[in-house]
């Protein structure tokens, strides 16, 4: 995990993934070697030509102002991927905790979403999947304190399976982080640190809607050791027009965690268990077409890390899932795949420091094997039957990776560069690729407040095995895989101008994307649905906030705007429309008050497989009594202004829940 000596910045704002029209359906040989990148960099978007301007601006302005700031210090430790932050600066990485949201969040993605640059993508429900900066599904490396979190689900990696309870803090690294991370991470990567408490507490916690209740016990059974345990349930819950919700869930998991000393290095071991139970899948589909839910999603995750006092780090991984979905057609089939597998990998990376440079370089491995995905399939009054859809797949990703940065007076230069392989398999087929992925950033000390940061990077993602091999029945209908898609890739660029001073903080960032080779599911006949590549296609975006800081009062503004086409010039799909929103807390002795609204404008454009979006009003307000020492009470309202909205343009997304009045209480001994 990377440490800043200044807090990072906290921005709200919301993106969405890109879906481009298709061209025509691609073929690929069954393996595609190294990759050259010049081709696509002289067909980059003229963003990239201004970065480079701006690179060279940058350049004099620092050099004029040699001795006017000072880069902030970086600090690593053993509790999460030393990759994950940048060495240039902690406000590249962006971060979220639960004490830091407004309204109580119901999974993973809702608490993200106030994250700026993550929304929420899809259909809704415990499983809604989100997107970085247009980037979703298996664009975006989930991991939690390191561990990818990789899975077969058709929307994408999703960390449903954890509570919010449990979540210390989610950072994001936004932008291509493939040269770091390989395959997988050409949108960027969301790592999530689990809560190791310091003292005793309990909370419970219930809701009016679906009458969702939860309990929360968080205790340090040692010096050491740490235990958290959570239960949490509800039933289907109405969105603002009354509309039954498939929502429902039941959930309960055991974190423990270690860590102590081995010597003179620091070794943290984690194991999570958590089992889930009947929980429904959201769409605008139920109950009229299809009633879907899981009725089992069960996970076990080992962690261990070691970091030695000379910044070598050492960590070893395994997590193994096993689920099922069922889809119920009113009358007709019912179909429900069983799916399992296992992840083990490793990494080994060293950091090292000097007067003028700071250098980090090492090698991880992945692989996920045992992939079995069995589908059933029922008709009323006939036998069931089994086919094997996906019978011991197998994905590698392994590489070395580099990254130095230098600095200079007022200027700080980083470059990064990964060599990857990645390869998926099943029975006699497989597709592999092999790429150097690179990345370029400066950082500008422009004034002692005033700083600029640029940054170009390359990445690419190979297909999954669920979009090469899967052939069965989904929530949205049959769904097979296409062994000829190519793998997917990107050139991106965002320049990003920062003012910290000591009670105000100003960031707008302006960013651009390439993607070339789009992996989308598309309709090839009625009721049937496959992969292809689609047209290359350009993303380009602003967003931005300003943060206040007082006594007894945080205060922030911040807005987003996206647009994009493709190589066709048609409008791409999922992009999300232009939000404003305004949050504040202010403490009054032994209360606090808080706000958080948000203004969503409307969007008529639509992609492919959308359904236009209305504008909304989203507001939520919460209020914290401490009682006592031992006591303390929150009440909070989310969507107070009972709004009936839906969370994206997904014709398949269902409105999102109603007003919903939560109330937890805490205890501590």
């Amino acid at each position: 995990m990377m440490i800043a000596t200044k807090p990072p910045i906290n921005r709200t704002a919301e993106a969405s993934s890109i879906a481009l029209p298709v061209s025509k359906a691609c073929g690929g040989s069954s393996s595609e070697m190294l990759t050259a990148k010049n081709t696509q960099l002289r067909r980059m978007h003229p963003m990239l030509l201004v970065l480079g301007v701006v690179l060279s601006l940058g350049a004099f302005s620092a050099s004029t102002h040699a001795n006017t700031g000072v880069l902030e210090e970086i600090l690593v430790s053993g509790k999460a991927d030393p990759r994950l932050s940048s060495l240039l600066t902690g406000t590249e990485v962006r971060s979220i905790s639960e004490d830091e949201q407004i309204t109580s969040s119901h999974s993973p993605a809702s608490l993200a979403e106030a994250i700026p640059g993550v929304s929420m993508n899809g259909q809704g429900g415990l499983f809604q999947s989100y997107s970085l900066r247009g980037f979703s599904r298996w664009r975006i490396r989930t991991e939690i304190s390191g561990v990818p979190i990789l899975t077969d689900r058709r929307a994408g990696n999703s960390l449903s399976f954890l509570a919010p309870g449990l979540i210390d803090t989610i950072r994001v690294n936004m932008g291509p982080a493939s040269s770091l991370y390989g395959s997988g991470a050409m949108g960027g990567v969301m790592n999530v640190s689990l809560a190791r408490p310091n003292e005793t507490s309990l909370r419970v916690g219930v809701s009016s809607m679906g009458n969702a209740h939860d309990i929360l016990l968080k205790t340090p059974v040692s010096e050491t050791t740490a235990l958290v345990g959570s239960f949490r349930s509800a039933n289907s819950s109405k969105s603002g027009n009354e509309t039954t919700l498939n929502n429902g869930y039941e959930q309960s998991m055991v974190y423990a965690s270690d860590e102590g000393d081995l010597g003179q290095a620091t070794v943290t071991t984690e194991a999570l268990i958590s089992n889930g139970r009947d929980i429904g899948k959201s769409t605008a589909l139920f109950p009229t077409s299809r009633v879907t839910d899981y009725p089992h999603d069960d996970h076990r995750l080992v962690n261990v890390r070691i970091t030695t006092p000379n910044q070598w780090f050492f960590q070893a991984y395994g997590h193994h899932q096993d689920w099922s979905s069922r889809t119920q057609r009113p009358n007709d089939r019912q179909n429900t795949s069983l799916y399992s597998s296992t992840t083990v990998g490793g990494l080994v990376s060293h950091s090292k420091r000097a007067s003028h440079y700071s250098e980090r370089y090492g090698l991880d491995a992945t692989r996920r094997y045992n992939v079995d995905i069995v589908e059933q399939s029922v008709r009323p009054g006939e036998s069931t039957t089994s086919s094997t859809l996906v019978a011991g797949g197998s994905e590698w990703s392994t590489g070395l990776f580099w990254e130095r940065t230098w600095y200079l007076d007022g200027l700080a230069l980083q470059a990064g560069l990964r060599a990857d392989r990645a390869e998926a398999k099943v029975a006699s087929s497989s597709r592999a690729r092999s790429d150097l992925n690179l990345q370029i950033k400066a950082d500008f000390q422009l004034t002692p407040d005033f700083a600029l940061r640029a940054e170009l990077g390359s990445g690419y993602r190979l297909p999954t095995l669920s979009e090469l091999y899967f052939e069965g029945e989904t929530p949205r209908g049959r769904l097979t895989g296409n062994e000829e898609l190519l793998s997917e890739e990107t050139v991106g660029a965002q320049v990003t101008l920062v003012y910290e001073g000591s009670d105000t903080t100003f960031e707008m960032t302006a960013s651009a994307n390439q993607v070339d080779n789009y992996i989308e599911r598309v309709s090839v006949a009625p009721g049937l649905e496959s992969y292809r590549n689609l047209s290359s296609g350009d993303i380009r975006g602003v967003d931005g906030q300003i943060t206040r800081r007082g006594d007894k009062s945080d205060q922030t503004f911040s807005w987003q705007w996206y647009e994009g086409e493709s190589a066709l010039g048609e409008f791409i799909a999922d992009l999300p429309p232009p939000t404003l929103r305004y949050a504040v807390t202010r403490q009054l002795s032994d209360y606090s008050l808080g706000m958080d609204l948000r203004y969503r404008f409307s969007r008529r454009n639509t992609g492919p497989g959308e359904a236009p979006i209305s504008s909304a009003v989203i507001l939520g307000v919460s209020a914290t009594w401490n009682i006592s020492h031992q006591w303390r009470a929150q009440a909070s309202v989310a969507n107070s202004l009972n709004r009936n909205y839906r969370t994206s343009a997904s014709d398949n997304a269902p409105f999102e829940m109603g007003r919903a009045i939560n109330i937890n209480i805490d205890w501590r001994p």
